[in-house]
């Protein structure tokens, strides 16, 4: 009976695919399966009661290993599960997964029980796959394109060499924080969008961001990808590179600057030439018409007749005067020839000054002007050019008024800045043409109340005075109720 039970355990083991057999402290073969043939190529008979001679076996770079290992197990020590490379018959290298147990008697280890699992093959494919990886990792470590991925809530996992190099963090800096770490306020709120339709597409084709260097630089980027599935079809990651674009995006926005200057600058020229052709020229044509009349008929005139030729030469005059004035300030702006010397200013003296100056003009319309600044305001700034300013403000504004209009200059101030407004009663400003009465490119001018002729350069030279001070101008204005226009001044030295 116990003879059948060894006979059919034998044969039961010759069915399996594995190598088993057992040897003792000699290492001679006491039993093998059927298997020996398939994988080393030996017959049983020829293996059988024979000594395992490891030279012929084992390939020599792990002959060493394999005596260790059983040199431990014979003494009483347990260690299975090693993988040897082996020689078959044919002199072919394979590579065997053993795995053995003790045989004991009396408690000795007399043999060892074991079981060889052929992986060549396996191991041939991992070698394969350790290469591809090796190769993978080195074109992901070396290239030159910035890498990243993310999980599913957008925080990072991965990234490269060259993503490190581009935004200044280290991986173990960037690793689990959330994308929009790097992120302004404003891009922010696009990735939180841009995200989700990016998961929900599987892909994002150039969809530019602003990212935030550690050093706190931003640069322009432009970011492909996809998404990565698991066996479910649920998302795993995201994979993206992208491509510094901040100097393309700089030179754009430089070429949109320049063709906008050069919009700029042939509307300049074109207002300077209007203004020397027709403006500054009709001034002109009243003092010589006036002044001939006066010199051909002065014995014939009366004293009312020549009393009205003189004011109106006198007229005629001041606005050549303040028109040249504007002209030389706004074309020594335009050629940066003009003179920027801040300093402390009394703003109450300049206002006094320019109201005495302009009183005739505002008599002639029976308008009143009220200068009303409720303390003294001091402002560190360039004097002249706030003389301009508020010269070219009362003078707009009484151009504007009606007769027997009211023009009020008040003003007050804060810790930083000082605020001037000139306000009237008169015509008033259309909300339409609001934007267009400090551009030169626009060309806006109108009409006084009473026919009087305007370039529009006055409010666009106040405009880029005020800011040359480092303060703003702007204007309040309804149409037949007036207008108000206001600008800042910095209170102390910057």
């Amino acid at each position: 009976m116990e003879e059948d039970q060894n006979y059919n355990h034998s044969e039961f083991l010759d069915l399996l695919p594995e190598l088993v057999f057992e040897i003792d402290e000699e290492l001679n073969i006491k039993f093998l399966n059927q298997s020996c043939e398939k994988i080393l190529g030996y017959r049983k008979s020829e293996l059988l009661n024979n000594k395992i001679s490891l030279d012929d076996f084992i390939v020599p770079v792990d002959i060493k290993k394999i005596k260790n290992n059983i040199s431990k197990n014979f003494g009483g020590n347990h260690t299975s599960g090693n993988s040897y490379r082996i020689f078959n018959k044919a002199k072919e290298e394979l590579t065997l997964e053993i795995h053995n147990s003790h045989i004991k008697k009396d408690g000795k280890v007399v043999g060892l029980r074991c079981i060889a699992i052929d992986i060549t093959e396996k191991e041939k494919k991992f070698i394969t796959l350790s290469s591809q990886e090796k190769h993978f990792r080195e074109i992901f470590q070396n290239s030159p394109i910035p890498y990243q991925s993310l999980d599913i809530n957008g925080n990072f996992l991965n990234i490269n060499p060259a993503w490190e190099k581009l935004l200044g963090y280290t991986m173990d800096e960037i690793i689990g924080n959330n994308f929009s770490h790097i992120l302004n306020d404003e891009n922010k709120i696009k990735f939180k969008k841009s995200f989700e339709k990016f998961k929900n597409n599987g892909e994002i084709n150039n969809i530019q961001y602003d990212l935030l260097t550690k050093e706190g630089d931003t640069i322009f980027v432009n970011y492909n990808g996809k998404v990565e599935y698991d066996e479910q079809h649920k998302i795993y990651r995201t994979h993206c590179v992208f491509n510094d674009i901040t100097l393309q995006i700089k030179a754009e926005k430089t070429l949109i600057e320049s063709e906008q200057n050069l919009r700029e600058l042939n509307a300049t020229k074109d207002k300077f030439f209007s203004i020397i052709a027709h403006d500054l020229k009709n001034p002109f044509n009243d003092l010589m018409g006036f002044t001939q009349l006066l010199s051909m008929n002065i014995d014939k005139y009366d004293k009312t007749k020549i009393e009205q030729f003189i004011k109106i030469i006198h007229q005629s005059s001041k606005l050549a005067h303040n028109l040249l004035e504007n002209l030389l300030d706004w074309s020594g702006s335009q050629t940066g020839n003009l003179n920027y010397h801040p300093e402390k200013t009394l703003i109450n003296a300049l206002i006094d000054e320019n109201v005495d100056l302009l009183e005739s003009t505002a008599h002639n319309k029976n308008i009143q002007i009220y200068s009303e600044p409720d303390m003294e305001l001091y402002a560190y700034v360039d004097k002249n050019m706030v003389r301009t300013i508020i010269r070219n403000l009362i003078s707009n504004a009484i151009k504007y008024t009606n007769q027997g209009g009211i023009i009020k200059v008040s003003g007050n101030k804060n810790n930083e800045f000082c605020e001037i407004t000139v306000s009237d009663n008169g015509i008033g400003i259309s909300k339409k043409y609001i934007d267009k009465i400090f551009k030169i490119d626009e060309g806006f001018s109108t009409i006084g109340t009473e026919k009087e002729k305007g370039t529009g350069l006055g409010l666009i030279l106040c405009k880029e005075f005020v800011e040359k001070n480092g303060g703003k101008l702007w204007v309040k204005s309804e149409p037949d109720k007036g207008s108000a226009f206001s600008f800042t001044l910095p209170s102390s030295e910057p």
